[in-house]
């Protein structure tokens, strides 16, 4: 199939499937789509069936590993249940391998698929808690030299700190320059806002990504959800959720962190390993004390092995910002 008639079968069916905007897939068929990254089941001449591979990378051990992320899994909704996506997750694994890539992951859509794509070896792997500010009307923090900015774009500053407290964490998707581009422009498509905090040099010390705010008719339970935020320090984190509570004229913000068992946790995302000898090389290579040689660790299960390879019993792994 000529590669213009591809896309545009695809955006057709991602339109037939998805509840998405019209912005939203505009930006996504213009800025993310490629055809060499889709994978698509045909049949009588027509796309019925279709998904993207994704690239990026992952902070893993100490080292950055390949990356696959499944996006805009769907099936024609009078072809479902023929299978199609099964076809397609297959294909999908088959184009990892040979691109060399060392792991699949994928944010289910509803709840019920996350037992479709456990039949498939993806396991459970990021999950996230939130938690809630609100606001004190009559406190103001404390002249600390920090203030706050609403920005529309990145200047390398910006991102140069996102990549420096993103790469902090020991298990974690990371983003291009050219990707956090994309997620602002999405960000803005949605109605929200992406906030950065200054120390008195004028260099970045924080920043928060802040949804369209979610207004209730009781205004103590309005709130904005704010879907990831970086600082340096309390003092910064704090200074940017009051700013941008101060800002909507709201009380409350609830605000996404790295799962946490004092808060309620939710089920996020889902791995699978492709390149198995290479992750598990890679995390005896870091574990030097562990007991555990490669014939154990290839000997166990593939739900088993993802969740100690990816430090599941301490929800190390870590995964935002995506296009879900």
């Amino acid at each position: 199939m000529e590669k213009s008639k591809k896309k545009k079968q695809i955006r057709h069916l991602w339109e037939a499937v998805f509840d998405d905007s019209d912005r939203f897939i505009q930006l996504y068929f213009k800025q993310v789509y490629r055809d060499e990254n889709a994978l698509v089941v045909e049949k009588d001449g027509s796309i019925v069936s279709a998904l993207q591979i994704l690239p990026y990378t992952m902070t893993f051990c100490g080292k950055e590993i390949t990356v696959a992320y499944i996006s805009g899994a769907c099936t024609l909704p009078t072809e479902q249940g023929k299978g199609w996506m099964s076809e397609l997750l297959h294909q999908a694994f088959d184009e990892m391998k040979k691109r060399k890539i060392a792991l699949s992951v994928l944010i289910p859509a509803e709840k019920s698929l996350f037992n479709y794509y456990r039949s498939y070896g993806y396991t459970e792997t990021f999950e996230y808690s939130l938690k809630i500010y609100t606001r004190n009307e009559y406190f103001i923090p404390s002249p600390d030299r920090i203030y706050v900015q609403r920005r529309r774009k990145a200047d390398e500053a910006i991102y140069a700190y996102f990549q420096r407290k993103t790469g902090e964490r020991p298990i974690a998707i990371q983003h291009t320059l050219e990707d956090f581009r994309i997620i602002l422009k999405d960000l803005k498509t949605a109605g929200g806002e992406f906030f950065v905090a200054y120390n008195s040099c004028d260099q970045p010390v924080g920043m928060a990504f802040a949804s369209s705010p979610d207004i209730k008719a009781n205004a103590e339970e309005s709130s904005v959800l704010i879907k990831e935020i970086l600082y340096d320090s309390e003092q910064v984190k704090t200074r940017l959720l009051y700013e941008i509570t101060k800002l909507y004229d709201l009380l409350k913000a609830v605000y996404r962190i790295p799962y946490n068992n004092s808060f309620i946790t939710y089920p996020y995302g889902m791995a699978k390993i492709i390149d198995a000898e290479l992750l598990i090389h890679l995390w005896i290579e870091a574990h030097p004390e562990s007991a555990l040689s490669a014939d154990k660790l290839r000997a166990m299960n593939i739900h088993e092995l993802t969740r100690l390879l990816f430090a599941y019993s301490d929800r190390l792994a870590y995964m935002s910002l995506m296009l879900d």
